[in-house]
Order: structure tokens, then sequence, then C-alpha cells
């Protein structure tokens, strides 16, 4: 596992994580949404954000859903769901860093941090024979600037020591990151973690809380962690599937019936480890990620087009009312040759695709793109 290149894009915003964190999802909805629209006949069977009733009578909202027509509308009864599709997205948490707790209960580092002997922490790339030992301090003679030591202990081997310096201000923050060739990467407020070629295997943020006559009286330290909480989305995907297709087919388990499937639509899926993943494709009959390139590229292109406010327009309602943003994600999945959806199975880009079964029924499946 290592963090999203999404979360490598998204930290320079300087937004919190919640709030990023949604338009993440929105975007892999609009990306979904504009993949259901390639198929011309499929769009007129679909409700989005429907409350769909499962066989335990739960309600489960789902953000596309697709019906049997009554009147040239879709009905909007279970019997004649054939299809839903719940889009999840599991970002990066930020927690404080667990000995950096510890540090501070001391006593020696309850004053003003200048007046501490630093903060100090151990990382230890996987699969390696080295270590680095990383000192944060800011000196009492030159209290204005924080000064980071990043010594590279080798097995068997003389130690490597680098020295950075970065001038402190209040709400300013020095990155330090490791990146999964375990090269590790110490960045000022002045750079962003998308400078970094390489995925991101881990991230720690130090930020500058309180600054006082040109001295630093605390710090804080944070830590990137990607996406524990990616179990409980897999089991309320999972759940979903199994209660909707128990009240529709009658059953929990997957046949080869494809009268009614369920798709997953996941996003920044470097955080879904190997048990998350078994359990969506035990329940669900289609897995589907949305590459990291795709939406960093939706970001970069809204951006371009509306400026600063341009995270306002990446929502569902902005897709149905405005056509310069059905034009920007048209453009983006052209852009990628409609290689935007990648089906964790089959390993393989996939499409929509409607069609009408022997029983003159419509149905929903997923073929890989051309």
């Amino acid at each position: 596992m290592h963090l999203s290149d999404v979360f490598k894009f998204t930290q320079g915003l300087g937004q919190k994580g919640h709030q990023i964190g949604r338009k993440v999802g929105d975007a892999i909805e609009l990306i979904t949404l504009g993949m259901i629209n390639r198929e011309p006949s499929l769009p007129k069977h679909l409700e989005i954000e429907d409350g769909i009733e499962g066989a335990t009578t739960a309600k489960h909202k789902v953000e596309f859903a697709f019906y049997q027509l009554s009147d040239d509308k879709p009905s909007k009864t279970s019997e004649d769901l054939f299809g839903i599709i719940e889009c999840k997205k599991v970002g990066v948490e930020q927690t404080v860093k667990q000995n950096f707790k510890k540090w501070k209960e001391k006593s020696d580092n309850k004053g003003n941090f200048y007046e501490t002997d630093g903060y100090s922490f151990i990382t230890s790339p996987s699969k390696t024979d080295f270590k680095w030992s990383i000192l944060v301090k800011s000196s009492k003679s030159d209290a204005s600037n924080l000064t980071i030591t990043v010594e590279k202990i080798i097995k068997d081997s003389n130690h490597e020591e680098s020295c950075y310096t970065f001038e402190a201000t209040q709400g300013s923050q020095v990155l330090i990151a490791v990146d999964v060739n375990n090269e590790i990467h110490v960045l000022g407020s002045n750079k962003i973690l998308s400078e970094i070629s390489d995925s991101i295997r881990k991230c720690i943020i130090i930020q500058i809380k309180s600054v006082h006559n040109r001295k630093i009286r605390s710090i804080h330290v944070n830590e990137s962690l990607p996406g524990p909480q990616t179990p409980e989305k897999a089991k309320q995907a999972s759940f979903v599937s199994l209660d909707v297709r128990k009240k529709v087919l009658g059953r929990f388990d997957k046949t080869e019936d494809q009268s009614f499937i369920s798709i997953l639509v996941i996003g920044e899926g470097s955080h879904w480890e190997s048990k998350s993943r078994s359990i969506v494709r035990l329940c669900n009959d289609y897995n589907i990620i949305v590459p990291d390139n795709v939406l960093v590229r939706l970001f970069e292109k809204f951006e371009k087009e509306f400026g600063n406010n341009y995270q306002t327009m990446i929502t569902k309602t902005r897709y149905s009312n405005s056509e310069t943003v059905r034009e920007i994600i048209n453009e983006l999945i052209t852009e990628f040759d409609y290689k935007v959806l990648f089906e964790m199975g089959s390993k393989v880009f996939m499409e929509f695709e409607h069609y009408i079964s022997k029983e003159g029924k419509s149905q929903i499946r997923l073929k890989e793109v051309d």
C-alpha cells in the first residue's frame, strides 16, 4: 500500500481532509456518469441518488440505479431494478504521530519548543537494511529557523547525514515524505508533494503552530495514513449489494443470472488492501477503480476552465445544468481513450453496455474497452 497520487495533488491545496475528500468523491461520480452517458440508450433508465429498499427493509442511497421503463420512465420499483452503481473513496487520514504525543507528555518538552532538545523519531522502510533517524529542532541562538537533520543509518556501514534549514513562520509546514523507492524527501512550505515524481509510502507533516518574537513556541506533527477506514467502506458497499440482490432476485449469492448486477466504483485504489478487495469481490458483480491520474487530471482541467472556484463546479448538479462541465468530462474520457474505469478482477479497462435479454428486459453489463 502507498498514499494515493490524488493525495499528492490535493495535499498542497491547504484544505481540510473532509472538504477535499468530498470533491474527490464528486469527481469519481462525474467520471462514472460520463461513462454511463456514452451508452445512448442507458440514461433513460437511470435514477440518481435513489433510495433503494433491501430485503431487510433498510433503505440504501446509491449514486446510480437502473430500472425497467414504465410509460417511458424508470419505474422505481424493486422488481424492475436491473443494476446499481455505488461510488466510494477512501482518502488519507491525518492523525497525530503517536511518538510525538509521548514526546509532548515529557516534562522537559512542555515549555517552548525552542527551549527543548528537539523532537526526534525513527522511520524504517520495509525490506531494507537501513533506517532514518530524524531530528526536528530550533536552536536557542537562531530560534527563527527550523532545522531538520536526517541521518541514514545503514547496517554494517557508515552513516550518512543531511541537514535542512527552513525559515519558520506561524502556520507554515515542513513535509517529510518517503517514496515507494524508499527515498526520503524534505520539503519546505514553498514546496508541494506533487513535485515528487514517484508515489509516496509515508508522509509526516510538521506544522509550526506558534511563533513569538521570531522564536518557535510550539509545533504539531501529523502522520498521513492510507485509508484505515477502508474495511468499513468495503463492508458497507458489500452489505448494500447483498441486501438489494436478495430483495430483487431472492438470493444473496452471485450467479450467472445477470438480470440484476451491482457495481462498485472506488477512488484512491492504493488505499484498498487485499482484505478489503476480497470483501467487495465476494459481494459485488463488478469492482471498478478510477485511476489516480484520471482524478488528478480532472481537477487540473476544472481549475484551468473555472479558476479559483473550480471545485464548486465538480458536482452532479453542475453536470446536469452546465454544458461546459459535460464537455470537460467528455474531453477527459476521450483524452484517456475511454480507459478510466479499471476492473479489479479482470484487470482491464471497462465500459458500460446496455442490452436486451432474451426475455425482452433491459440489462447492463461491463465490456472491455477496445
